[in-house]
């Protein structure tokens, strides 16, 4: 099961982003919305930094299915 914090990347490549939050089988009201766009348990939500210039980066947020993702050493998240 990831972890918050863990380091991971989309397996099409990407930048290295962490994992902000991995979606769980409750009933709060962030798993509700995750799952009204069509997220469940064990997707993950994800935070990296986009260099626009030297002068102006932005974080990036945002939820991924497990299965599109890989830790940095190629193994996959959803096993």
């Amino acid at each position: 099961m990831p972890e918050i914090g863990e380091v991971v990347r989309l397996k099409s490549g990407g930048p290295d982003m962490v994992i902000t939050y991995v979606y769980q089988e409750t009933e709060g009201s962030r798993e509700k919305m995750a799952l009204m766009k069509g997220f469940g348990p064990g997707d993950l939500a994800c935070e990296w930094q986009q260099v626009i210039n030297e002068n102006n980066v932005r974080t990036k947020k945002e939820s991924f299915k497990a299965a599109s993702v890989v830790y940095l050493d190629g193994r996959l998240v959803a096993d």
